[in-house]
């Protein structure tokens, strides 16, 4: 089995400092802390860039073709974009307030959602790697239903189809083909509550998907912290052995699926069925890296755990 590396520490000045932004892209680690600043970490030199301020927190972050693209949270959460060493701010459209979730990229595409406004959950698409935006029509939520900005993990984009998982008094998972032009929504079972539901969800393929979350308020709690589906999001399964708690982050990658959280990384080589504890460790987000690196950030001193490339065969033989 791979062994950790040592953690990397990219701020001894402020102990509390974390990322639940996380992307690797084009050789870099990309990271969005919790006091507002943006960095581009590279592995090899080690040398660790402040690209930008942008009070409040960060909580995604993602990489196209024209450059960075920053999601801030709180109640005037915005989207920017960092290009040629200056970040572009793009106000929401119509002056809206909103709690940004997630946003997601694939090619020229750009999908952005946020907690519910008047009882709809707002959704933002660009067509031109983020440089402009319009807005969606916005989806009915039910009272008490929310979103979780986690780990940036909780919208997805697969081919020409766009997910966002819910959670709160109400979990649901929607989906919406054609780009979002037309949507479905299907119950999770995951407990009903506050701090309840899916903090993160992967898109294995069409058909299988995993979400993994619980509550925050409950590390240890193993039960309804992980449910998988085989039918594209339209029923759920819980896992059978579920990773050892509430869990922020899921990815799947090479046929293993990994799940992270507070009380430490777990894996599963099945889809998320049956889960293995891995490492302990109060872990936030994932990524990997092009060199097959799984990268997990900490939730103190702005750390990184590198985890050295894992197959599937060399898991199971352990």
């Amino acid at each position: 089995m791979a062994q950790a590396q040592e953690p990397i520490l990219l701020d001894t000045v402020n102990p509390l400092a974390h990322a639940r932004a996380l992307r690797c892209a084009k050789g870099m680690v990309y990271l969005g802390d919790n006091l507002g600043r943006c960095f581009s970490y590279n592995p090899i030199t080690g040398e660790l860039n402040t690209l930008n301020l942008q009070n409040p927190e960060i909580r995604d972050v993602e990489v196209n073709q024209c450059g960075v693209l920053w999601m801030q949270t709180g109640d005037s959460g915005k989207v920017f974009r960092y290009t040629s060493n200056k970040p572009d701010l793009f106000p929401l459209p119509q002056g809206k307030s909103v709690f940004f979730d997630g946003i997601a990229v694939q090619d020229s595409f750009v999908f952005a959602m946020g907690d519910p406004v008047n009882h709809e959950f707002p959704l933002y698409t660009s067509t031109n790697f983020g440089k402009d935006w319009k807005q969606l029509k916005g989806l009915s939520a039910a009272e008490g239903e929310a979103a979780y900005a986690a780990s940036g993990t909780t919208v997805q984009i697969q081919d020409k189809t766009l997910y966002f998982v819910t959670g709160g008094t109400h979990s649901r998972i929607f989906i919406g083909k054609k780009w979002g032009k037309r949507w479905k929504s299907y119950n999770i079972p995951f407990a009903s509550g506050e701090g309840e539901g899916p903090y993160s969800l992967c898109v294995i393929d069409a058909k299988n998907l995993v979400v993994v979350g619980g509550n925050y308020q409950f590390p240890n709690r193993r039960s309804k912290v992980c449910f998988t589906s085989k039918n594209g999001g339209k029923t759920w399964r819980e896992s059978l052995i579920p990773p050892m708690g509430y869990r922020s982050c899921v990815l799947h990658f090479q046929e293993v699926t990994f799940a992270c959280g507070t009380n430490g990384l777990d894996f599963s080589t099945d889809d998320g069925q049956h889960w293995t504890a891995w490492h302990k460790g109060n872990f936030l987000s994932m990524d990997v890296s092009t060199d097959e690196r799984l990268w997990i950030t900490l939730s103190r001193k702005l750390g990184l755990l590198p985890l050295e490339p894992v197959r599937k065969a060399v898991l199971i033989k352990n």
